[in-house]
């Protein structure tokens, strides 16, 4: 009967180690994560493309800016918006969805996260209009920018969501994973651009913004698990505590219900 008690006892112990830190992402699983996330920002980039081309005459001062004190049509701008609204939202799904299939058992809301997803891109849309119209009154080329800030709004908040509805507990790996992405993506759009045609930004903003999250996160996330293995410590768990939270004590200590005459 001890025996068994401590065998129990020791598989409990062994599972709770276990549950310890985030799914582990082995190196072939982070390859597929940066395939997943190249290929959702290409699919993006790819409807792009084929809005560029049917409206090549219409955004024509967007792909070959030139100095001009011709007003810009509004015609211009609302194209630019749905070319952006229209690219976002579908390499944010894709890139999603193909990401989900990497790590099935960890993304199991994939269905739930695509509706928030796409309500985000709907209201970042109607938001990022007037973005629109005021910086291509100051300067036509500034809307390239926008369009390419859009897109990393939108795929950051996508990304964050898929965390947070797949995986609540560990939705800070998410945000500092996603976070460092997004600095490092950045930069590398910048550095592509390197004061040169603004066409490569609109076109290479996808697939550079999607690939970083896809490969920062899945590497963080590794780094990560490293830590917990060496420090046995869950740090970025939302079950961990660090000091007294405010409200805790207050919370804890409910105030007792006064007595009455009778009862004293």
């Amino acid at each position: 009967m001890a025996e068994t008690e401590t065998n129990e006892t020791n598989v409990a112990v062994e599972e709770a180690v276990q549950k310890l830190g985030p799914a582990k992402i082995s190196f072939p699983v982070l390859l597929l994560k940066l395939l997943a996330g190249l290929a959702g920002g290409g699919i993006g980039a790819l409807v792009l493309l084929v809005f560029a081309v049917l409206a090549a005459s219409i955004i024509a001062p967007l792909t070959n800016p030139v100095d001009t004190t011709e007003s810009i049509s509004p015609v211009f701008v609302f194209v630019v918006s749905i070319m952006a609204f229209l690219a976002s939202t579908a390499s944010d799904i894709l890139s999603v969805l193909f990401l989900s299939l990497t790590e099935r058992e960890k993304y199991t809301k994939t269905a739930t996260a695509i509706y928030h997803i796409f309500i985000l891109n709907v209201v970042l849309f109607i938001l990022m209009v007037p973005v629109y119209f005021i910086a291509t009154s100051a300067k036509v080329e500034l809307s390239i920018f926008i369009l390419a800030l859009h897109v990393i709004i939108s795929s950051q908040a996508s990304a964050m969501i898929m965390e947070i509805v797949s995986n609540s507990k560990y939705s800070l790996i998410g945000l500092y994973g996603v976070t460092f992405s997004i600095v490092i993506s950045t930069a590398i759009l910048f550095g592509l651009y390197g004061g040169q045609s603004a066409a490569i930004v609109l076109f290479t903003a996808l697939p550079v913004v999607w690939g970083s999250i896809a490969l920062v996160y899945g590497i963080f996330a590794m780094i990560y698990g490293w830590i917990v293995e060496l420090y046995d410590k869950d740090f970025l768990s939302l079950d961990a505590d660090y000091g007294n939270d405010y409200g805790k004590e207050v919370e804890s200590e409910k105030p007792k219900a006064p007595k009455a005459k009778d009862e004293a």
